[in-house]
C-alpha cells in the first residue's frame, strides 16, 4: 500500500527517503474518505458484486473478478506498480527431490505452462507457451504489458528490518487512523 503512495508521487517503491515516505503516507491519508475497506480476499467479493468501484489486486485475482463481472477492468497504473513473480521452489526438506524436479519440468513444458496460465489467469513468462495461448489472452495489455509499461514496474527489494519497520509503521497509521 505504501508503494501505491510512492508510485503516485513518482518515487521508487523501495524508497529509503523519509521525506518521500511521509509524503506518500500523507497522500494515502488524503484518500481515506474514499476508501470502503482495507481488506485482502474480501475485496474480490466487493468487486465481483459491484459493491466497490475499484480495488488493488494481483492479475490472477483480477482475471477471476473480470470473469465474474463484465463491468470490471484490470489496469496497470501509468505511474508504475510492482512487478512480482510466482515461483515453484523445492524445500530443503523435500522427501522426493526427483519427483519435485519432474513436477517443475512438467509445469515448464510449453503446453502445460500455457494450459496453467489460461486456467489460473496469471501471465506466463514462457515465450513458447505464450504462442500457444489464444490471441485474446496475449493481446490483453493489462496482463501482457508492453516493454514500455514493464519499464515502469519495479521489484520490491529487501530493505532490511529498519526500513521494513518504517514502512509497516506508516502503513498501520494509515490503516488504523483513517478519517
Amino acid at each position: 500500500v505504501m508503494g501505491l503512495g510512492l508510485n503516485s508521487l513518482g518515487y521508487s517503491l523501495n524508497s529509503k527517503n523519509m521525506s518521500q515516505l511521509e509524503q506518500a503516507s500523507d497522500k494515502l491519508s488524503q484518500l481515506t474518505p474514499n476508501i470502503k475497506a482495507i481488506v485482502g480476499d474480501e475485496m474480490k467479493g466487493y468487486l465481483k458484486n459491484s459493491d466497490a468501484a475499484l480495488g488493488v489486486t494481483f492479475s490472477g485475482e483480477a482475471r477471476d473478478m473480470l470473469d465474474a463481472n463484465p463491468h470490471l477492468h484490470y489496469v496497470l497504473p501509468s505511474e508504475g506498480s510492482n512487478l512480482w513473480f510466482d515461483n515453484i521452489v523445492i524445500p530443503k526438506t523435500v522427501k522426493n527431490k526427483k519427483a519435485a524436479y519432474a513436477f517443475i519440468n512438467f509445469m515448464l513444458e510449453p503446453k502445460n505452462a500455457a494450459q496453467n496460465a489460461e486456467y489460473i489467469g496469471y501471465a506466463t513468462p514462457n515465450k513458447t507457451a505464450q504462442k500457444l495461448l489464444p490471441k485474446e489472452i496475449t493481446s490483453d495489455k493489462a496482463f501482457y504489458p508492453s516493454d514500455q509499461v514493464i519499464s515502469h514496474l519495479e521489484v520490491y527489494n529487501n530493505l532490511g528490518a529498519k526500513w521494513l519497520g518504517t514502512y509497516d509503521d506508516l502503513y498501520l497509521q494509515f490503516k488504523m487512523y483513517r478519517h
